[in-house]
């Protein structure tokens, strides 16, 4: 007698994403039964629907990569570079997921939000980065400011930038990218980069 296969919903869930990317909304079921090598029974016995499939597909991870990333940065480096580079890999996270969330949009299928007493992914993140924020002013790397202002200002910053563009149709190549993240680092480092010193 054959073992039954084992497979984990993350599994899964990543093979729906995976169909989902690549054919919308004509995506089935059985395509995605068929990439995570289990049967649509399987599927269904695990997750209710094709939307609830979509829902856990857009579902960000709880640490996302930009998030460890901006972790191991604290204290460390030279503070304007590491805030392009958190921005950059924001904007990049955000990129990502833009189809599939543009989807969701499209059929009408509400954002998976958090149950209930739990913060929503985008809120969850959104505190991080404030936190991220209070401990480099702690550390003297920034001047005085409101890390929870901040925080909400490069949030909305690239979810502006990414979600204006998905809706204008205009593909965000490279250099769009670049010159976004370059002007936002130069507006913020403006208002929170550490004071010069006076002269000698």
């Amino acid at each position: 007698m054959s073992r039954p296969i084992s497979i984990t919903d993350d599994q899964i869930v990543a093979a729906a994403r995976e169909v989902f990317s690549r054919h919308g909304a004509a995506a089935t079921t059985r395509e995605i039964a068929r990439a995570a090598g289990v049967s649509e029974g399987t599927l269904f016995n695990r997750f209710a629907s094709k939307e609830a499939l979509l829902q856990a597909a857009v579902r960000p991870p709880d640490q996302p990569a930009w998030v460890v990333s901006m972790e191991a940065m604290i204290g460390q480096g030279e503070m304007r570079a590491n805030l392009a580079s958190l921005a950059r890999a924001m904007v990049d996270f955000v990129r990502e997921r833009m189809p599939l969330l543009t989807l969701l949009w499209s059929l009408k299928v509400p954002y998976p939000l958090a149950e209930p007493g739990q913060q929503s992914p985008p809120a969850r993140d959104q505190q991080r980065l404030a936190a991220y924020f209070e401990a480099e002013l702690r550390a003297g790397r920034l001047r005085s400011c409101d890390p929870r202002a901040v925080a909400q200002l490069l949030f909305g910053a690239v979810l502006g930038f990414t979600v204006g563009h998905r809706e204008r149709v205009e593909p965000i190549d490279d250099a769009a990218v670049d010159a976004f993240v370059a002007g936002l680092v130069d507006t913020l480092w403006a208002a929170i980069g550490p004071a010069p010193s006076p002269p000698a």
